[in-house]
């Protein structure tokens, strides 16, 4: 549970990261700042959705009647698709910034950084309240072992599919 906790405290972290990026907009933007951005929402957001998802699939396993921990759960996938929409449509504003040159739309690049982390935000506050702080679907609810393959299996994957790609 370890990895999850981490990875939800590094989405903590992206959010703080892209509100700072924001209130840079209109005068000197961090480079570094926006490079790590950036590598983070291509790279480490989908691992972490997909670290999520295991942690999802076995509670639903474990009670797979349980029709209100499955709307939670589709709830859950559902923004976690809409969060990575906004993730790709940073990417060209950020990596344009990351490049030294100024947001097209001052205004509309800080709108859509402002949307994004506080929707990411409040998700993360609804799946805290929900699955990782509650008894009734928190984290003892779920075989360690079972979790621990499935993140393992998640890393194997995303490994080959970057060695594919260089």
């Amino acid at each position: 549970m370890s990895v999850i906790a981490s990875d939800r405290t590094d989405l903590y972290e992206i959010c703080d990261d892209m509100e700072r990026i924001a209130d840079q907009l209109g005068g000197a933007i961090d480079i570094q700042l926006c490079t790590s951005v950036l590598s983070r929402l291509r790279l480490d957001l989908a691992q972490h959705q997909q670290d999520e998802e295991v942690f999802f699939n076995l509670l639903q396993d474990r009670d797979p009647d349980d029709e209100l921990l499955a709307r939670c759960v589709a709830l859950a996938q559902s923004e976690h698709a809409a969060i990575g929409s906004y993730a790709l449509e940073l990417t060209e504003p950020i990596a344009d910034m990351c490049a030294g040159r100024k947001a097209n739309s001052a205004d509309a690049t800080g709108y859509l950084l402002r949307s994004s982390f506080e929707y990411m935000r409040q998700h993360l506050r609804w799946e805290d309240a929900i699955f990782f702080a509650g008894e009734k679907y928190g984290i003892g609810r779920v075989d360690g072992a079972a979790l621990r393959a499935g993140l393992i299996r998640n890393r194997s994957s995303r490994d080959r599919h970057l060695r594919v790609a260089d």
